[in-house]
């Protein structure tokens, strides 16, 4: 009987490590399909420059850049040189960038592949080395060409990768420029997920404030496509670093966002810890938008009506919002039966805001309305 139970355990254990050697074969084959095989090809290789310090010069062969030094590796492969990095030390630098007219010739013609089978051995390996000063352009100046060659010839997720690896908070700002780049270029694909994820390493403090104004544009831009759940963290992460004449804007749109996602309950404290704006303000009509938009999901259409008119009214035609409040308006319009009044109301927005999402929305909804009916003189 012992015998028989310590057979059973033994055939057990063996089949559990069967599954779970099976288990990790599978996800280390998933994982590497996610790799990017150039970084794996190209990137921890070392990078020859040349030092000119008063006159001696000598060819340094650089491996890794750690807690602010260039670690460069001794003739014979006998040890390692740290060498602390400032200023002065980057202008001792030079490194052999003779194919870079050429690569940039090939780009300005449109021919993509051919230059990035050149910057990609050339550019990999520097990409370790991008918190070096950015007076070393002879070493920036090869990555961001990468970056954006990928970006211009659709490559996205590989330029998306390189960015990921690059802390663009201790870089200088063009390439937070190019992750916006990327950024617009999800934005134009529709790929709200990739948009909030580049939102993510996008820097907006400080010296990158400037960073903010684009990423507000991505999120309205979602919002305006419908991808409310989408925006709901970006509106959530954009409200912490906003200066306090934008907060209220972003704080009216977050609650504007969790209501048009059904997430109501969420919504709800948010707008009555709002100050409503004075009807001479610029954010009034906005606020009668959210207000309205409430009332709307809720199915009370005739108050969101009343609600939405009385912002349009105080609204101007140039506010962003006004597309958006008109549709709203010509939706209760219809559900209340007055199709014609629906129907002029979309018909504006089609004539005055031919680019907005929301004339492509009000051209669906007047398809679907019934055709007038001719009268007879």
């Amino acid at each position: 009987m012992n015998l028989d139970y310590t057979r059973f355990r033994r055939t057990m254990i063996k089949r559990i490590l069967s599954l779970v050697f099976a288990i990790t074969v599978v996800q280390a084959s998933t994982t590497a399909k996610e790799v990017n095989s150039y970084w794996i090809e190209y990137g921890n290789e070392p990078v020859l420059i040349q030092q000119n310090n008063n006159g001696a010069v000598q060819t340094l062969k650089f491996v890794s850049f750690q807690d602010g030094m260039l670690v460069a590796e001794l003739e014979g492969g006998v040890g390692e040189i740290s060498l602390p990095v400032s200023e002065s030390m980057v202008r001792t630098l030079r490194l052999d960038n003779s194919k870079m007219p050429e690569i940039e010739r090939m780009i300005r013609r449109g021919n993509f592949t051919p230059a990035l089978d050149l910057l990609r051995p050339k550019a990999y390996p520097l990409i370790k080395f991008h918190q070096v000063p950015e007076s070393f352009t002879q070493l920036h100046s090869p990555v961001r060409s990468l970056i954006e060659t990928l970006i211009k010839a659709k490559e996205y997720k590989e330029a998306h990768d390189l960015l990921n690896r690059i802390q663009l908070n201790k870089v200088g700002i063009e390439y937070s420029q190019i992750a916006i780049a990327l950024m617009g270029a999800y934005l134009s694909d529709g790929d709200s997920d990739k948009v909030a994820k580049m939102t993510e390493i996008i820097p907006v403090e400080g010296q990158y404030a400037v960073n903010i104004r684009p990423i507000v544009d991505a999120a309205d831009a979602l919002r305006a496509a419908g991808k409310y759940e989408a925006v709901i963290p970006l509106y959530r992460q954009i409200k912490t670093v906003v200066s306090d004449d934008v907060k209220k804007n972003v704080q009216m749109w977050l609650a504007y966002c969790l209501v048009l996602a059904d997430r109501v309950d969420e919504a709800t404290p948010m707008i009555e810890a709002l100050e409503e704006p004075k009807p001479n303000e610029r954010l009034f009509s906005l606020y009668k938008l959210l207000q309205g938009s409430r009332a709307h999901r809720g199915e009370s259409y005739g108050q969101a009506l009343d609600v939405l008119t009385r912002g349009f009214v105080r609204a101007q035609t140039s506010y962003d919002w006004v597309p958006e409040m008109l549709y709203l308006i010509g939706d209760c319009y219809a559900r209340s039966e007055d199709k014609l009044a629906a129907r002029n109301v979309w018909t504006e927005i089609a004539i005055l805001y031919p680019e907005s999402p929301w004339a492509k929305s009000a051209e669906s909804s007047l398809a679907q309305l019934p055709e007038p009916e001719q009268t007879i003189e």
